[in-house]
């Protein structure tokens, strides 16, 4: 029996599409990815750096094109798709030169800096008919998957309170880009894209209010003009709650995960990013459960860990693009995390809750 076809709302080919990343930093792991991901065919690296393309042109495939401006790339044919890990700002102006040029785009997180920015993009991607993605490879992080099946189960009822940090025992670098707020952004669309794109995923509620707080120690100076610690209370329309934050310098690092359920509770101490090689060390969340009516009110036991690696995420695309599957990470999911980021900074500003805008989530 023929494969059904999978309707989408980008144009799909029927060999592997061939793909670049910009940005070769953390740009190498997602050409690494990229490799290992049937449905693409890594076909150009481009940096401004020419040094950086030298150094690095052995861990490619021979014949991988190197460039060093986007206008180059662009002139490629053989490039169908490019994936851009480049400071936030670039993000929308970037997404958009490459997709008025037909080429499908992936964007490593965030999305982009404003909501107004993502509705041109997401507007821009329907008329070109080319795929639109944000780089949320932590949706594959073995915690949270563990926790997302947990909560799929039913087995502990909903959750009703979760707390989502990463804590970092220094400031980020003066000079780097990400000290600087204006390419930036802020700390929470940097790892605090993933924590509220995992958070919205556990709590399947309205998302309607976010306070925001945010708290510097390292003095403004320059070339380092961002916070120290940033967090998101985000209130959800069943009266749920989820506390998501990224805290820099921070001498005893918080736990990962602490997730309150109707029927019990989880906590994780540690990122959880991979799965263990080693199966005894495959099941060291633990879960506590507490029912007044049973012999034994508290219980406590381990959850074993779910499979998953990054990579998922790129074959997902590879698959969506050749008509095998549905894309996983949509761009009308992934706006949402930075409406979040928007109202949160807005909150710091006006010192009380605001509001989310209610059609970008329904």
């Amino acid at each position: 029996m023929a494969a059904k076809k999978i309707r989408t709302s980008f144009q799909t080919s029927k060999k592997p599409v061939g793909w670049a990343v910009v940005g070769l930093g953390m740009g190498k792991h997602h050409a690494n990815l990229i490799m290992k991901s049937p449905g693409l065919k890594l076909a150009a690296i481009c940096d401004g750096n020419r040094e950086l393309l030298d150094k690095h042109t052995k861990d490619f495939p021979a014949g991988t094109a190197m460039y060093t401006t986007i206008d180059e790339l662009l002139a490629d044919k053989n490039v169908e798709g490019v994936s851009l890990v480049i400071p936030h700002d670039l993000h929308a102006p970037m997404a958009m030169k490459c997709l008025k040029a037909g080429r499908h785009v992936v964007l490593d997180k965030p999305f982009c800096l404003t909501v107004s920015d993502g509705k041109k993009m997401i507007a821009l991607a329907r008329v070109e008919r080319r795929l639109l993605s944000a780089f949320h490879n932590r949706r594959w992080d073995v915690d949270y998957v563990t926790l997302q099946k947990l909560v799929d189960s039913g087995r502990l009822g909903k959750v009703r309170y979760l707390e989502s940090r990463i804590s970092s025992p220094g400031p980020i670098g003066a000079w780097r880009w990400r000290a600087n707020r204006r390419q930036m952004g802020g700390l929470l669309y940097d790892w605090g894209a993933h924590l509220i794109d995992q958070s919205l995923k556990l709590i399947p509620s309205l998302p309607v209010s976010v306070y925001g707080w945010m708290q510097r120690d390292t003095p403004v100076k320059p070339g380092h003009d961002i916070e120290d610690r940033m967090q998101a209370l985000i209130q959800f329309e069943d009266g749920a709650a989820a506390l998501v934050a990224w805290t820099m310098a921070t001498p005893a690092p918080f736990p990962r995960f602490i997730v309150e359920f109707e029927k019990g509770g989880v906590r994780i101490d540690d990122l959880i990013q991979s799965y263990p090689d080693k199966e005894e060390d495959r099941n060291r969340i633990i879960m506590h459960t507490h029912d007044n009516n049973a012999p034994v009110k508290h219980k406590t036991e381990l959850l074993p860990y779910v499979k998953a690696e990054w990579v998922q995420y790129y074959q997902n695309i590879g698959a969506a693009l050749t008509g095998k599957a549905k894309l996983i990470v949509k761009p009308e999911e992934a706006i949402r995390h930075v409406a979040i980021c928007e109202a949160a900074y807005k909150s710091v500003q006006s010192g009380k809750a605001e509001r989310l805008p209610r059609t970008l989530f329904v």
